[in-house]
């Protein structure tokens, strides 16, 4: 047994975040420590955010014209390094003051106390979605607002090959699938295509599916299995992961899916298969791709694209059909503010995430749907169609409740599935055998 198999998770996990922050702090470029440290004044305002400077320009500018005396210190730590640069700013005490997050880093620094709770600070919690504010609250506390649109993973699909081959209304059934795949193959088109090789998209099919074999209960069952209430080898569990290996049993996925990676969108877009469980982002990418800003000709076939939600995969015609997704920036205060700047940054949040700048960043970002209720995000067909039918089911990406370790369990065994190597109990088993592992190692979610 090596030294390190005698540490805990816990007691490696805590080596681990001290050692990333002190890299961070000598990696940290000058400028951005010696801004933190001037920071310090009244007048200046800390946001870290994983969003750029040049891209947020007119809401900076916005912010210092509607608090006079008052300049942001916006920083851009990315996606990448938000928890990198982050805890080398906490753990050196430098000013902080709002944070601007990827939504799923959310229960990371709630959790770890690291955020303010907003639940009595803010009063207009009326002007989002109900489904934005619900992303951001967790054990009955809101601890940060929405700030942009609600966007998720859904069945696009290509109504011209639907039409090829007879069927004129969407299918709402695993059956319908199932009765579909042999009339495209005469066409030369399978079902599904999907990015199957890179093996950290394959969780979103179980996250759907977990949702209808839950009864639309995917987040609070998910939460009872990290607690130890469930096991991932429960019946819901199992039923969900048997909705994915009967998609590879039953030939849906074209073929070598577990090849594809970031040619998915060709074999889409040249008709090679009717569906694809993807983003709705790709509904800006089609409208672009479709009409190219240099004035040259079409780029892409004339698909006639739409969306819609996943099939019924389940007996139970009560179960919701219901897709995952997020909910823009999670932002809220830093917990440790100092007072002085407490009521300043409040204002600020309220700003950011107000009617007119939310709808700029939704312009901006091609949203299909916004996070506050009286903004509309786009006025494509499309969009508007997925903001009827899909994002008022909306739930919470599981993995944004999961341990890394469990997510990669996941993503390993569906993997597997696919490919036909194990079977849905087996992978049940080997997913809790993982979450055993973590649990024994000190795990304990919300810790």
């Amino acid at each position: 047994m090596s030294v390190h198999d005698k540490i805990s998770r816990r007691e490696m996990l805590k080596r681990l975040g001290t050692a990333t922050a002190g890299v961070a702090a000598a990696t940290l470029l000058p400028g951005q420590v010696l801004t933190a440290r001037a920071a310090r004044a009244s007048t200046r305002l800390v946001i870290m955010t994983t969003f750029d400077a040049n891209k947020s320009a007119d809401l900076i500018k916005a912010i210092e014209t509607a608090h006079p005396g008052v300049t942001v210190d916006w920083r851009n730590l990315t996606d990448e390094r938000y928890v990198e640069l982050f805890s080398a700013a906490d753990l050196a005490n430098e000013q902080i003051d709002i944070m601007d997050l990827n939504g799923q880093d959310l229960r990371r620094y709630a959790a770890a106390g690291r955020m303010l709770d907003l639940t009595s600070n803010v009063k207009y919690t009326d002007r989002f979605r109900d489904v934005s504010t619900a992303t951001y609250r967790m054990d009955g506390k809101q601890w940060a607002i929405p700030r942009g649109g609600i966007s998720g993973f859904s069945f696009l699909y290509n109504k011209k090959l639907l039409d090829k081959v007879g069927m004129t209304s969407e299918p709402t059934t695993y059956d319908d699938l199932v009765k579909l795949a042999p009339e495209l193959k005469k066409v030369g088109a399978s079902v599904f295509t999907h990015q199957g090789k890179n093996v950290y998209l394959w969780p979103v099919w179980q996250f759907w599916a977990f949702a209808q074999t839950s009864g639309n209960q995917p987040v609070e069952k998910t939460i009872k299995s990290l607690r130890g209430e469930m096991k991932f080898t429960d019946p819901e569990h199992v039923a969900a992961l048997e909705i994915v290996y009967r998609f590879g049993q039953d030939k849906l996925f074209i073929d070598n899916v577990l090849g594809l990676d970031n040619d998915t969108e060709a074999t889409f877009f040249q008709g090679k298969a009717a569906f694809w469980y993807w983003g709705t982002w790709e509904i800006g990418n089609y409208r672009a791709a479709k009409s190219p800003k240099d004035g040259s000709k079409d780029k892409v076939p004339d698909l006639e694209m739409s969306i819609m939600p996943p099939v019924l995969a389940v007996k139970d015609s009560k179960v919701r059909r219901q897709n995952p997704g997020g909910v823009g920036s999670a932002t809220g205060i830093y917990a440790k503010i100092a007072p002085e700047r407490k009521e300043l940054a409040l204002s600020v949040v309220d700003l950011m995430t107000s009617d007119p700048w939310v709808k700029w960043w939704n312009t901006t970002q091609a949203d299909p749907v916004s996070s506050n209720k009286a903004v509309t995000a786009s006025d494509d067909a499309i969009a508007l169609k997925y903001a009827k039918e899909s994002s008022p089911n909306q739930f919470t990406y599981l993995d944004w409740l999961y341990p890394p370790e469990l997510t990669k369990a996941f993503q390993e065994q569906l993997q597997a599935l696919v490919a036909g190597t194990t079977q849905p109990d087996a992978a049940a088993k080997a997913i809790q055998k993982a979450f055993d592992g973590i649990v024994a190692d000190g795990y304990q979610f919300g810790k």
